[in-house]
């Protein structure tokens, strides 16, 4: 509070009178870093092109905002208004997939856990001092016992941890929508009982 009171030019005293407690600037800064709802493109676009673009904005704010991450998780409090927005828009755009109502609240949890792994991922991966440097260091250490880690060896190999995380979180995204859209399909083909 102290530093925030500091940047904005007043007291840390003064800064309690709009603000009794951190939580409560943190509260206002994770909503204000949303800035409403995001924008999905035309709505005549497919649901699941429209349910990517919401993961990758959100994924944006996660990168762009470093401390976010952290503030969300440690958070206690419900959602703000603005946050409120996001995960109105996501599960308005699973609601035309085919799931059901319960289904689309697991897939958005399941969604936003992907994206806040990923930003996980990708913030341990900016401390470390060179992402090259993991790879080199990963394979001296399995060449000793490259018996017992054939499967990452392999992958190691083929230039899998060297590629653009960016390409993970795609890949993870398609499995995602095949994922609701298998499930979706094999819910359609059961015989419904009378």
């Amino acid at each position: 509070m102290q530093r925030v009171a500091r940047e904005v030019g007043v007291t840390t005293m003064a800064l309690y009178r709009y603000f009794p407690a951190k939580t409560d600037l943190l509260d206002l800064m994770i909503d204000s870093v949303s800035e409403g709802a995001p924008d999905l493109g035309k709505s005549t676009l497919p649901w699941s092109v429209r349910l990517k673009k919401w993961a990758r904005l959100c994924l944006a704010i996660y990168e762009s905002h470093p401390w976010f991450l952290e503030a969300t998780s440690a958070r206690r409090s419900i959602m703000g208004p603005n946050e409120l927005l996001w995960m109105e828009a996501a599960l308005a755009t699973l609601s035309e997939s085919g799931l059901g109502a319960a289904d689309r609240h697991s897939a958005f949890l399941a969604l936003i856990g992907q994206v806040r792994g990923h930003a996980t991922f990708q913030q341990i991966r900016s401390y470390s001092d060179t992402a090259e440097g993991w790879d080199d260091d990963l394979a001296q250490m399995l060449k000793p016992a490259a018996d017992q880690y054939p499967a990452l060896v392999t992958a190691l190999r083929s230039g899998t941890f060297s590629r653009s995380p960016a390409r993970a979180f795609d890949f993870a995204l398609e499995c995602f929508i095949d994922g609701i859209c298998a499930r979706v399909k094999r819910r359609r083909a059961k015989p419904r009982r009378s």
